[in-house]
């Protein structure tokens, strides 16, 4: 019997205290350590700026990495195929002629297969989700150089036509009303067409997936349509159809799944007899046994387990779906099966340290999709964002930290990899030794884990009006949206309602505050000039009036976008991994709207807009240092020729410094906008609420946006997070910084970040750490929280020399990404952020 190791018991602190934490390099074994090499990263990456005025950047990706040609032709195919036939029998045939005859590969020593693209070196793209941005992305863009000419003109003169008017946009913008649509479909100060996206974050139950097996499920959705055959003569005829094509669409779903199981493990026989190495054709046997067993049945071992996970992950959620995301609690559904294995003897520690590398792997390597060029640019640098939770508390309250959670973080630490992310849920009785091995991988440097306040999880989804027990599987499932276990939250494209650029509101009432402004029947009526307001809470309410018209036509477009997914955009292959949906004959688009869509808007720069407000109050309406005029024009000219009034703005009250006038203004904005938002709903009944999950926006937003009162110049960062202070403007210590952030009140989903240097996290300083996190946790308000520990010196020398830095991994927002795939002005975002210090 082999001991299993207790929670952080395992020390891997001597890891990362080095470049490379072992002598070979990366990874706990040769093998790993030859696949971590052989890895294609494939983050999105924005190399110049194109349109200064929307903060778009050309996209492009490392040079090597090509364009997936198989799944646009194989998706395109499937639904020449079946045109005319049910949307949900369409879809199902995608589904089935991707798992039958995307391209498949196992790389030599892995032990983990599975993949959304049709090779390492290759990006998938979704030509069934929007078609239009592509033509110019391989002909003047920046994927010009990812795609041969035969396969340019492939794009040009057959993917693209086909879809022009067939994809979920095309379809969504026929549906729009012709006078609101150059509004919605406009880049500027909020952004209301997110469903272009068409993105899923499904949230699937592990534990009853993996005790049935596909082959059950199937079986059950057999016998509901013999049930259902039945009852035709008693049934309306609408309902008969509807379940007949749902679960008729599941079980071609599932058995397509099994097959391409079985296509891997062919592959893998295969492969073993053309190996002369005996080890290896051991192994591949090995393999090709444990996917001829799963995901068909219940996984019986650790690696099957793995194994099941993965197949299962890859087909439903990134090769048939637009997925990013995960929020699966890795360590609580692989430790019966770690734990079985371990007490039989059956693996030891050493080899499930590495098999999970396989899998990290994976996911690293599975990489950003191609996509549209206004959310590439807020992601640069991101991949899937893939964030996976650990630790947390069980049903009944107590510590889930086990020696997986730890095991997970020690492969972080082993490999140096930006994905996946994990979020790790911190609770008062947390494991102390677990924290310890925490802050070890904070100090490799990361930006790994990202912490979690797992009661304001669970407010969360109580808020958001799920059931107790419902509320208590909320999950961190990507930058720092959330997810909850079995219900699927997001699965009808972006959840977003809108991102408000709110610097860019802010501006539109300083100029153009006394005209009207109209977008079809969505009136805003005309209010004061800005010279005539006798105060910053004038400013405030016209501000937040502004974002409530916007809001309004952002419910427009979703309402419509989501009518169009629920007649269009089926989703069978999920809609099987679903319990209600198996069980009702549902679509998972369906039951989406009876529970909640969570519509919401990302708010980018509200600190900035608080802190904007402070200063005006503080240095026109207060001290009337200033005039409202004097102020416009210094604006307008970028603060040229008013360095010293720039430098009294810049220098007045700014929150994150415990200021209690600064702070004042930033929970009252916060507040009031959370109210604004909250008076929208959509057309299922759901409040609309904000959410935190700003990525790299805020870089972008802030290329789009002109002088700000806060002091900030034009075309440059907004404030990182939507509970992080300005950068560089934090110079009270971290402390100072929690107390600013805690009296917010918990109201959404936030993202908080900070920047520590590697000394405040060793020796003695890492109890004083610890201790900081039991501050950030019991102030009670605060959702969120994340470290950068790499110094200033390091970055600014990545950026001189970027090619000896290429493994520099920093947090940026709700992701971790290499620092060389980052723009310059999110590199010096970074750069700019305090570094905090235990006085």
């Amino acid at each position: 019997m082999t001991t299993i190791a207790k929670p952080g018991t395992v020390s891997f602190a001597d890891r990362v205290a080095t470049p490379t934490p072992f002598d070979w390099g990366y990874g706990s074994t040769p093998r790993t350590k030859k696949l971590r090499d052989q890895l294609f990263w494939k983050a999105a990456v924005q190399s110049d700026i194109i349109n200064l005025a929307m903060g778009l950047g050309k996209l492009e990706f490392r040079q090597g990495i090509r364009v997936d040609m198989d799944r646009a032709r194989i998706v395109t195919q499937a639904f020449r195929e079946s045109e005319g036939l049910p949307p949900v029998y369409q879809w199902t045939r995608m589904v089935e002629k991707l798992c039958d005859e995307m391209p498949i590969f196992i790389k030599e020593g892995e032990f983990i297969v599975g993949d959304a693209n049709s090779a390492p070196d290759e990006v998938r793209w979704y030509p069934e989700v929007n078609v239009e941005w592509m033509p110019a992305a391989v002909t003047t863009g920046g994927f010009s150089n990812m795609v041969t000419e035969a396969e340019r003109q492939e794009i040009l003169e057959d993917i693209c036509p086909f879809w022009k008017d067939r994809s979920i946009a095309a379809l969504i913008k026929l549906s729009l009303p012709k006078d609101m649509a150059p509004t919605i479909l406009a880049y500027g100060a909020f952004c209301t067409n997110l469903w272009e996206e068409a993105r899923a974050l499904p949230a699937y139950d592990w534990e009853t997936l993996m005790k049935e097996g596909l082959n059950k499920r199937i079986a059950f959705a057999e016998a509901k349509l013999k049930e259902l055959d039945e009852k035709v003569a008693d049934m309306d005829p609408a309902e008969y159809l509807e379940k007949k094509y749902n679960w008729e669409s599941m079980v071609r779903c599932g058995n397509a799944i099994i097959r391409h199981a079985k296509r891997y493990a062919d592959l893998a026989r295969n492969q073993a007899k053309q190996t002369t190495d005996l080890q290896r054709n051991k192994e591949l046997e090995e393999m090709a046994a444990v996917l001829e067993w799963v995901p068909a049945n219940p996984p019986r071992t650790y690696h099957e387990a793995l194994q099941f996970y993965w197949l299962v992950k890859t087909v439903a959620h990134y090769m048939t779906r637009w997925g990013n995301g995960s929020g699966t609690r890795i360590d609580q559904v692989f430790w019966p099966y770690y734990e079985a294995d371990m007490l039989s003897g059956r693996i030891g520690r050493e080899k499930a340290v590495e098999i999970m590398e396989c899998l990290f792997m994976k996911i690293q390597e599975l990489g950003a999709a191609l996509e549209w060029p206004l959310g590439f640019a807020g992601g640069s640098g991101a991949e899937t964002v893939y964030t996976c939770d650990i630790c947390g508390t069980t049903a009944d309250g107590r510590d889930a930290s086990n020696d997986l959670s730890c095991i997970a973080m020690e492969v972080l630490a082993n490999l140096r990899l930006s994905q996946p992310p994990v979020a790790l849920r911190y609770h008062r009785n947390i494991s102390p030794a677990v924290i310890e091995r925490a802050i070890d991988l904070d100090r490799a440097g990361l930006g790994h884990p990202s912490y979690f306040n797992e009661e304001l999880l669970e407010k969360w989804g109580l808020m958001r009006g799920w059931s107790p027990e419902d509320a208590k599987n909320t999950a961190a499932a990507g930058c720092v949206a959330n997810n909850i276990l079995g219900k699927t939250v997001v699965s009808t494209g972006m959840a977003q309602l809108g991102t408000a650029n709110l610097l860019k509101v802010l501006e539109e009432v300083l100029y153009t505050n006394d005209q009207e402004a109209r977008c079809g029947p969505v009136i805003l009526p005309a209010g004061k000039k800005v010279t005539e307001m006798k105060s910053s809470d004038e400013l405030m309410e016209a501000v937040l009036n502004r974002l409530h018209y916007y809001g309004r036509i952002g419910a427009v477009s979703w309402n419509i976008a989501h009518q169009v997914f629920l007649d269009r955009r089926p989703d069978p292959c999920n809609s099987l991994l679903t319990e209600a949906c198996l069980e009702r004959g549902l679509d998972m688009q369906k039951l989406n709207k009876e529970g909640d869509n969570w519509p919401n808007i990302i708010p980018f720069g509200a600190v900035n807009i608080s802190d904007s407000l402070a200063a005006i109050q503080k240095l026109v309406f207060e001290q009337k240092k200033y005039t409202m005029e004097e102020l416009l024009k210094a604006l307008q000219s970028n603060w040229s020729g008013y360095e010293e009034m720039r430098q009294d703005f810049l220098n007045a009250p700014k929150y994150g410094n415990d200021d209690d006038f600064a702070d004042e203004w930033t929970v009252r904005f916060n507040v009031k906008m959370n109210e604004v938002v909250s008076d929208i709903k959509d057309a299922w009944g759901n409040t609309c609420s904000m959410d935190g999950s700003t990525a790299t926006g805020y870089t972008m937003y802030g290329l789009a946006a002109g002088a700000s009162p806060d002091g900030r110049l034009g075309s440059t960062p907004l404030a990182d997070g939507t509970r992080s202070p300005n950068a560089g403007l934090d110079k009270q210590g971290p402390t100072a910084v929690l107390n600013s952030a805690a009296k917010i009140p918990y109201m959404h989903t936030d993202l908080f970040n900070q920047r520590f240097m590697p000394q405040f996290l060793e020796g003695e300083n890492r109890a004083v750490f610890a201790e900081y996190l039991k501050e950030w946790f019991e102030r009670g308000t605060i959702p969120h929280i994340q470290f950068n520990v790499v110094s200033s010196d390091i970055m600014r020398e990545a950026q001189e020399k970027p090619d000896k830095h290429t493994d520099l991994i920093v947090r940026v927002a709700g992701f971790s990404a290499h620092f060389v795939d980052l723009s310059k002005p999110t590199q010096d975002s970074i750069i700019n952020r305090t570094e905090q210090a235990f006085c």
